[in-house]
């Protein structure tokens, strides 16, 4: 069996389990030679992948977002549905057909679908956005700046203790190493890198793109389109894309272009990633009794985060405390409705849960046997007519879960309980 690249090799493990034919691994579900056994498992793959994920801690879906109290100036992330046609940079946020949402995570990523191109991963940040202020931002954390026109620009901080204004293009620095679309300013021009690793190339020296209505002198240098410098090879050179010329009308340098003054995306500092992504006005329906965070009569929401499921261990493995003794741990006055949790909490709050985690490619391969398994439970007597395999199956499926915790896929919910509120008030 190879490696699990999609759902589909996840399902194949359940009719391989229920000793009926497989599914061809390229058509998938439309597979017309084994469509009944097809449409089984395609029925129910989504719902024993949630179950699975809320029945235990799995390590690849854990994850961790920053969350703020929700007020009235919160905006909500609005992503766009995923286009084949569309090209999308670094930090673009997307949504599919099931509403799962992604991040891309690589430049010029072009007709590339989520969950199956290499260039997204799954985006598990904040929801609900604040606006920018002038304060220190935690890495993760995500707000918004007004633009013009109406329009609003999103940035993802990526260092803690971030006070840069997102908006600020940064000013660029020889001793920095940049990634590709990074922005900065050099003399009061702004430039966007065009290539990873770009340290000390100084801005201004690099080539103008070439443009086609352009006549060159012999010796002019340009951008080209691959990201290569070109070198003219003679006078009155117009028209000719050095990236198709063949070498007649200009000479490949073999260097790569590090500059370039056409921003393709927005511009910003480089302590924060910009997220390609819409935001629509919130008009939160908040927990009764709650909300907004200016109000302090009341408890505060907080919005929970993208691809949420639910609530992890917020200490797993703390120390054990000796001989019954406090162990620091405050009891959480959390209360969770619908898509908010509620608290006397005013502050930043690191939340640690488990997602929805929809990408087989990342998933740790025991937890794909298990789904698996757990599919042939349910599809085995529709599949074969016969109850017989089941106890079978059963055995597998044990089998599967009892590994992955051996192997350490699995969280072992043994973190210890708060203290005593009469204990913590002695200490």
């Amino acid at each position: 069996m190879p490696e699990f690249n999609s759902e589909i090799d996840v399902g194949n493990i359940a009719l391989q389990l229920c000793g009926v034919s497989q599914m061809d691994t390229t058509l998938g579900y439309s597979d017309p030679a084994v469509k009944k056994n097809a449409q089984a498992v395609q029925s129910v793959y989504g719902k024993m992948r949630q179950a699975e994920l809320e029945r235990s801690y799995w390590k690849f879906a854990i994850k961790r977002a920053v969350l703020r109290p929700i007020d009235s100036t919160f905006m909500l992330l609005a992503p766009a549905l995923w286009s084949a046609s569309t090209v999308y940079f670094n930090g673009s946020v997307v949504t599919d057909s099931s509403g799962t949402i992604w991040q891309s995570y690589q430049p010029d990523n072009l007709n590339q679908q989520p969950g199956q191109g290499p260039g997204w991963k799954l985006y598990f940040g904040p929801m609900a956005i604040p606006p920018w202020t002038a304060t220190a931002y935690l890495a993760g954390e995500v707000v918004y700046v007004p633009g013009v026109s109406g329009a609003y620009s999103v940035y993802l901080s990526l260092t803690s203790a971030n006070s840069d204004n997102p908006a600020t293009s940064t000013a660029y620095d020889p001793t920095v190493t940049y990634p590709r679309d990074a922005i900065v300013t050099f003399s009061a021009v702004t430039y966007q890198s065009l290539i990873d690793l770009n340290l000390n190339n100084e801005p201004d020296l690099a080539p103008a793109l070439w443009a086609v209505g352009t006549t060159y002198a012999a010796g002019a240098k340009v951008g080209g389109s691959d990201g290569a410098i070109y070198q003219s090879v003679g006078s009155g050179n117009i028209g000719h894309d050095p990236t198709t010329d063949g070498g007649t009308h200009w000479t490949n340098t073999g260097v790569l272009n590090p500059w370039t003054t056409v921003i393709t995306r927005g511009t910003g500092s480089t302590n924060w990633l910009l997220l390609g992504c819409a935001l629509t006005e919130f008009a939160p329906q908040y927990p009764l009794g709650a909300g907004p965070s200016s109000n302090v009569v009341s408890r505060n929401a907080y919005r929970l985060p993208a691809n949420y499921l639910r609530k992890a261990d917020q200490n797993p493995k703390l120390p054990v405390a000796a001989l019954g003794g406090p162990t620091g741990i405050a009891d959480s006055d959390w209360q969770f409705e619908d898509d908010y949790f509620v608290s006397a909490c005013s502050d930043v709050i690191v939340f640690r849960f488990v997602a929805d985690f929809a990408d087989v490619k990342r998933m740790h391969a025991m937890f794909c046997y298990g789904v698996g398994a757990r599919i042939a439970l349910q599809v085995c007597t529709t599949v074969t007519q016969s109850s017989a395999k089941l106890a079978d199956i059963g055995k597998a499926y044990a089998r599967f879960m009892g590994e992955a915790r051996l192997v350490d896929a699995i969280e072992d919910d043994w973190g210890q309980e708060p203290d005593d509120e009469y204990i913590a008030v002695r200490f």
